[in-house]
């Protein structure tokens, strides 16, 4: 008697179902009712038009997309594009309070839009967004934060810069971020923020 594998056997099946007309490609020689015009044919087509119908038909908006992608002109339309949704937040982390100073003052004007001095626990405190300073169109604000020590009369003069005094310039435009203001375990502040 002959030795049964699994090979002889998915083989065996194979000829069955291909002499039943199972395995066919396309049922056969062509007739008239095996035409282009078949269900799979009609949903491969029905497919690619329903995935190109949303794309974009203009070759000149897509070659300005991808000059903009390999060029960096996307910085400079981000740049020139309001969006003064950016927030002044403290992040502290530390075990001990901290208390710090922090304003916000309109580059154009020398106008203080914002000034707090308070104390600071470990946590996330939004202090202001500039969108409350009612910009017009692109305006730049310069943010500043000081460390103060328990002593208030012991602080910086203003302008000058100390580890315990940071300050940026943010504009209010789509390639800034919002600025967070970072007391650190040496006693310094740090301001991050993200600029494309």
């Amino acid at each position: 008697m002959e030795r049964v594998t699994r090979r002889s056997l998915v083989g065996a099946v194979g000829v069955g179902l291909a002499s039943a007309g199972c395995l066919s490609d396309a049922g056969g020689p062509a007739t008239d009712e095996t035409t282009t015009d078949s269900p799979t044919t009609d949903s491969a087509t029905e497919k690619t038009t329903r995935g190109t119908a949303d794309a974009t038909t203009d070759p000149a908006a897509d070659a300005t997309a991808t000059e903009e992608r390999t060029t960096g002109d996307w910085i400079a339309r981000a740049s020139n594009s309001p969006d003064p949704d950016h927030e002044i937040t403290v992040e502290h982390d530390l075990a001990e309070s901290r208390r710090l100073r922090v304003t916000v003052v309109r580059e154009e004007t020398g106008e203080t839009v914002f000034e707090t001095t308070d104390e600071f626990s470990r946590g996330e405190h939004t202090l202001y967004n500039l969108r409350k300073a009612d910009p017009e169109g692109v305006e730049e604000f310069r943010v500043c934060a000081e460390l103060l020590p328990a002593d208030t009369s012991a602080t910086t003069a203003t302008g000058t810069t100390s580890p315990r005094r940071d300050c940026v310039t943010l504009a209010t435009n789509e390639c800034y971020g919002s600025a967070y203001v970072e007391p650190q375990e040496d006693g310094s502040v740090q301001i991050i923020y993200a600029i494309c």
